[in-house]
């Protein structure tokens, strides 16, 4: 048999230090939207220059390894700054594109509310000043069946097709208080702050939402 060499023994080998760059490095590298990331891929760097040196001075396996660990190590560390730069910017414009999707949507409801407050007073009219039951007695004419459906459904993602209800109230209203009594409500999803009210005076206004939970 043929003896086998110290140096061919020592090959078989592989730097731990190596494979903890490499470990480190990807973990950073996947890990970088945290703060985290940014130090392991920091000890992936670090390791990887250890091992490096040590691959270089011992007939050790894994330098490609630690080559690796240092190159992925300083990509992520230099991405870093650039990542929190890119988060910093696009958070003020997230938050103004969310306050004007909210302001949209509350004034899609304050429109809504205000359209079915005109056929209930349309139906009013000629039902000795009653409101209707449902709102199925103002389809067709006193407001059409496409459009009805259009005004009863919700603006908000995973809101009712049917979004607003009937208040009951005495008939006739003063008119020193129909500025105060609720004839029409909406009704949103919890995560939804206010809601659109009408009054009897046909005024529209947004209030805090009843059921608001916070997110």
């Amino acid at each position: 048999m043929t003896p086998t060499s110290p140096t061919a023994n020592a090959r078989e080998h592989w730097s731990r230090t190596a494979i903890a760059s490499a470990i480190l490095a990807v973990m950073g590298f996947l890990s970088l939207g945290l703060v985290i990331g940014l130090f392991l891929a920091a000890a992936g760097a670090v390791c990887g220059h250890v091992a490096r040196y040590d691959t270089s001075q011992e007939d050790l396996r894994g330098r490609r390894l630690a080559t690796l660990g240092v190159a992925v190590g300083y990509v992520s560390m230099l991405s870093f700054p650039i990542l929190l730069t890119i988060v910093s910017l696009s958070f003020p414009a997230f938050t103004m594109w969310q306050s004007g999707k909210n302001a949209s949507q509350r004034e899609a409801s304050q429109a809504r509310g205000s359209r079915l407050f005109l056929a209930c007073e349309a139906y009013s009219r000629v039902n000795r000043g009653r409101y209707p039951a449902a709102w199925e007695d103002l389809s067709g004419r006193f407001i059409g069946g496409k459009e009805l459906k259009d005004a009863l459904q919700s603006p908000y993602e995973g809101g009712a097709k049917t979004a607003f209800e009937i208040v009951s109230h005495d008939r006739p209203v003063l008119d020193a208080i129909a500025d105060s009594v609720i004839v029409i409500q909406e009704i949103a999803p919890p995560e939804v702050k206010e809601i659109a009210v009408v009054y009897a005076d046909g005024t529209v206004k947004s209030i805090h939402n009843p059921d608001y939970q916070s997110p």
